[in-house]
């Protein structure tokens, strides 16, 4: 099969690999569409802490945003058949371990994660392998274009889950790309009274609108904590930072209303980030991590086939896999507006 692999920082291989075997309880999957995520940059420079800590090594096939049919199954495999169309979890845990069996799969000790974690296959390649336990049936009447996108907006539902967000609550979302604005339109779903959105480019935050955000702040031309303040009456109760800005998250820390919750989704540049510890405190407030999406993938894809999350305004391009490089550059360059970008291999 052919696939991207990065064999070192910063190089790319479009080649020929063989095709992954498939355990007893596995499926072999046809890729449809793959996603690409920002962590594929950090896995292709070596800034990705996983490299940095040695649990992930060069050659690594990357991705883990992905929609396919199913062509093979294991003979242990009950659930799935050959020409179901499936997508899947990113962390895949042992099934066995105390965090697995209480739900907890993504703190699994011997998880593996696809396309980064412990060198488990990504998805930037015609077909992968993964755990019947892992995969979801993607419904009729979803498209496979759109099912892509279960995967960024499972972490989205992640993080709006732990925000535990109050009926009627002001909502502040801090980045206007996939995850953000996904998760802007699940605190809506979850019953926000008002969502807005702070970003760095006008088109990005237009969508966001059409999408049924209420508020947008772009960044380089309001302050951020003063507008949204001025939006909430003092600041919204729920804060969701999905920048991985340093300095987005001590704006979210300020912004917030005492008591109130900021969920950081994203990785933070460095080992230690400075946070206003002190301020949260006189706030009496919460900082809440989130880590990727458990049991979140079957209520984002009850939403997308019933119209609630809207992901397809987010494709903002697809492009063939061979065309990897170019993309690259185009991303790097920083001069075309994206939001999501899929691959088909």
């Amino acid at each position: 099969m052919k696939a991207i692999r990065f064999m070192d920082p910063g190089v790319i291989e479009y080649s020929e690999i063989p095709q992954p075997e498939i355990r007893d309880d596995e499926v072999l999957a046809q890729i449809a569409y793959a996603g690409f995520c920002a962590t594929d940059i950090e896995l292709l420079t070596g800034e990705m802490i996983h490299i940095k800590n040695g649990n992930t090594k060069y050659p690594i096939i990357p991705g883990h945003e992905w929609s396919g049919t199913v062509v093979a199954v294991g003979k242990n495999v009950r659930d799935f058949k050959v020409g179901d169309r499936v997508t899947s979890d990113v962390s895949l845990g042992c099934g066995e371990c105390e965090n697995c069996r209480q739900g907890h799969y993504n703190l699994c000790p011997n998880r593996e994660g696809v396309g980064s974690y412990r060198n488990r296959q990504g998805v930037f390649a015609q077909y992968v392998a993964i755990p019947q336990r892992h995969l979801y049936h993607i419904p009729e009447g979803l498209s496979l274009e759109e099912a892509a996108l279960a995967e960024p907006a499972a972490t989205a539902m992640y993080a709006v889950t732990k925000a535990q967000i109050p009926a009627g609550a002001q909502v502040l979302v801090i980045g206007d790309g996939p995850i953000g604005q996904l998760a802007a339109q699940l605190a809506n779903i979850a019953g926000a009274s008002r969502v807005i959105m702070a970003g760095s480019w006008d088109e990005k935050l237009a969508i966001a609108r059409e999408c049924g955000i209420h508020e947008t702040i772009n960044y380089h031309n309001e302050d951020v904590i003063q507008r949204a303040r001025e939006l909430t009456e003092g600041g919204p109760e729920i804060v969701i930072e999905t920048s991985g800005s340093n300095v987005a998250l001590n704006m979210a820390v300020q912004a917030l209303k005492p008591t109130g919750r900021v969920v950081a989704v994203s990785w933070y540049n460095g080992a230690n980030v400075d946070v206003a510890m002190n301020t949260l405190i006189v706030k009496d407030a919460a900082l809440i991590g989130s880590l990727a999406s458990p049991n979140s993938f079957t209520p984002v894809l009850r939403y997308m086939v019933e119209g609630k999350l809207k992901v397809k305004p987010l494709i903002t391009h697809i492009k063939r896999l061979e065309d990897f490089q170019n993309v690259i550059e185009m991303i790097r360059a920083k001069k075309e507006m994206r939001i999501k970008i899929l691959f088909q291999p």
